[in-house]
């Protein structure tokens, strides 16, 4: 089964959540909320069911939005 990974962020209170679906969208595991200053990998989350009443109405809600996480720039300049 494929499934998909992304960062989604609260629009209320800035809480990021990794959040796992089917490529049918179905969200199928979560994860957070996590420390925006240190990310995990998405593959790296361990996501689970405990809160996926809570991520699936928040969404229906439109309270959470895809997140896009800023690359860590390195000292060098160089990406």
């Amino acid at each position: 089964m494929n499934a998909t990974k992304d960062y989604w962020k609260h629009v209320d209170n800035g809480r990021i959540y990794a959040i796992k679906c089917t490529c049918f969208g179905q969200i199928i595991g979560a994860c957070g909320p996590l420390d925006e200053d240190n990310l995990p990998d998405l593959d790296d989350c361990e996501y689970s069911k405990d809160i996926l009443i809570w991520v699936e109405t928040t969404m229906a809600e439109g309270k959470l939005r895809r997140f896009n996480p800023e690359p860590v720039k390195s000292s060098s300049g160089r990406p």
